[in-house]
């Protein structure tokens, strides 16, 4: 007989003790409780895991069909001189900018335009879904490009006040790991400049005063390539950040080390490109780690109109130099071409596993509306539609561009409906694992108090009178 009667006490299993609470809840079968909590647990988890690799392929896909090279262009504000307006030969829309200069009207066509009335959140928010492909293990860059004093420092870093694509760019991926429960992250950060053909680490412990010729060890930094196609770059400074504070405190640090110069185009005109890596590492059965690329490049000049000599001189022909081959791999990367020449400057060895295949890339390509300006106006658009991954819509078949529209809005569709449903399985997995872990604390409680009346604790079988014991336990476990 499973019950008996033993000294005016009844034995009963423990999975069949039940309890009612002061506030009228009944607890019963505190094993079964946790075995039912954790395959509940496992079985979100194993629906967390399907939907994200859907999520992935769909965000992928999108990607793709809008081109993985994608070009956007940033018109600046027009600072008016001697309070007369002048009409700019620049006009824009969605897709296009046309400028006119001596009589003859030039189109070019991009990805997304940003016109002198665009905000930096404007423009973050075209940026936000190429980090959440970072984060999916790919290796993304996105690069800030055009004519000395287009704004590029202020599009990249911002003010105070109206922060730029890097501290939100850093800000989001904190954010999108904090909701993600399916795989902890790290994140770790590096800076460093390419400054007249030579790299130099702007989060060394030492920073020399850098202008005139003389050059730290920071400035010769190797670039290595891996067996398996990665590159690193030898003795470069690499800072976990565990949160956006440190993450911003080191961004900061790297930030003041670059270098600038006074131009007759800007009063601070950056003489270097800034390159800031974040490292991701997702870890789970295998770690994943991908790489994200944030480049506010050197402004392309004409040394006549910077009015630039010497040292200032030799720095503005070494950017654009490297801006040229740059150019140069882009477009060998549109046409497919079975040659890429990265080695053809520092800058493009850095980046090249990150500008090919299965890399992600934006470059954000900044232009002044001003009369001044057309040359470089134009020669920064040039530059895109050469960087450009995707052809033109002109002579593309009307019904095929609404097929391209149409499919990529369903994926766009597909992608928010599974981040909306993850977000709800992250809730409903971190509910579950809270009551999970106070019914492990309640059980241990009662054998505790079920042992310290010399039972024992491994029996499935207690003493019926101990319901005092267990009861007390539970309303202790409460008001922890």
């Amino acid at each position: 007989m499973e019950n008996e009667a033993m000294g005016g006490h009844v034995m009963v299993p423990v999975e069949r003790l039940s309890l009612e609470l002061p506030n009228g809840e009944i607890v019963v079968g505190y094993d079964k409780d946790v075995s039912a909590l954790q395959e509940e647990i496992s079985a979100l988890r194993s629906r967390q895991r399907h939907l994200d690799r859907r999520r992935r392929e769909a965000l992928d896909k999108l990607i793709d069909l809008k081109g993985s090279i994608r070009v956007f262009c940033r018109v600046r504000p027009l600072v008016q001189t001697n309070n007369l307006k002048t009409k700019s030969p620049v006009t824009v829309e969605q897709e296009k900018i046309a400028v006119k200069s001596v009589g003859i009207k030039k189109e070019f066509s991009v990805d997304r335009v940003f016109d002198q009335e665009s905000t930096q959140e404007d423009v973050f928010q075209e940026v936000k879904p190429i980090l959440r492909s970072a984060l999916d293990g790919h290796n993304v860059c996105i690069l800030a490009y055009g004519q000395t004093g287009t704004g590029k420092t202020y599009t990249m870093e911002g003010t105070d006040g109206k922060l730029g694509i890097v501290p939100r760019a850093i800000q989001e991926l904190f954010s999108l790991a904090s909701e993600d429960s399916s795989s902890p992250y790290s994140f770790s950060i590096s800076m460093l400049e390419v400054y007249l053909g030579s790299l130099r680490d702007l989060l060394a412990q030492r920073q020399p005063l850098f202008r005139p010729m003389e050059c730290s060890t920071s400035c010769n930094l190797s670039i290595l390539a891996t067996k398996s196609g990665a590159v690193e770059v030898e003795g470069l400074t690499d800072v976990s950040i565990p949160d956006l504070k440190k993450a911003n405190q080191w961004y900061c640090r790297g930030r003041r080390a670059r270098s600038t110069s006074w131009t007759n185009v800007n009063d601070a005109s950056s003489r270097s490109h800034c390159l800031t890596r974040i490292t991701i590492r997702r870890h789970g059965a295998t770690e994943e780690v991908s790489k994200l690329w944030l480049i506010d490049l050197g402004g392309s000049e004409r040394l006549l109109k910077t009015g630039a000599s010497g040292l200032t001189m030799d720095e503005g022909k070494a950017i654009n130099l490297s801006l040229s081959a740059l150019g140069d791999v882009i477009a060998a990367l549109r046409r497919k071409r079975s040659h890429v020449p990265y080695r053809n400057s520092k800058l493009t060895q850095i980046l090249s596993d990150s500008l090919g295949d299965g890399s992600k890339v934006l470059m954000v390509v900044h232009i002044s509306p001003s009369e001044d300006d057309v040359g470089e106006t134009v020669c920064s658009l040039s530059f895109a539609k050469r960087a450009r991954s995707i052809e033109s819509n002109r002579g593309i078949p009307e019904d095929l561009k609404m097929l391209k529209q149409k499919r990529i809005a369903e994926l766009d569709k597909e992608v928010s409906n599974a981040d909306e449903e993850l977000k709800y399985l992250n809730e409903q997995i971190r509910r579950a694992e809270i009551s999970l872990e106070e019914k492990k604390k309640l059980n241990s409680s009662i054998y505790q108090a079920l042992s310290d009346e010399k039972g024992s604790p491994r029996s499935t079988l207690v003493c019926a009178a101990g319901k005092d014991i267990v009861r007390e336990a539970i309303l202790s476990v409460n008001r922890g």
